[in-house]
């Protein structure tokens, strides 16, 4: 996109457990304009317990926040600026 707002989504916390074993899991991020979804992610995997998370960089229009609608976990988007 070009001219778009460059943002860094973080993932926290992203895990289960099983049997008393920590595992991966699934989680779904939506990117949300207003209260309009405008992309959705998906994230499978393991991170944490206690890591810095795992980052990936978005690009899209100014104001977009994301929000955890499936699965465990935390997630912030920061804009770059």
């Amino acid at each position: 996109m070009e001219n778009g707002q460059k943002y860094m989504l973080n993932i926290r916390n992203l895990f289960g457990t099983s049997s008393g074993v920590v595992c991966g899991v699934e989680v779904v991020v939506a990117l949300l304009d207003g209260g309009t979804e405008i992309d959705r992610l998906n994230f499978n995997g393991k991170v944490g317990p206690g890591s810095d998370g795992y980052s990936r960089s978005y690009i899209g229009k100014p104001g977009l926040r994301a929000e955890i609608i499936s699965g465990p976990g935390t997630v912030t988007l920061k804009n770059l600026a």
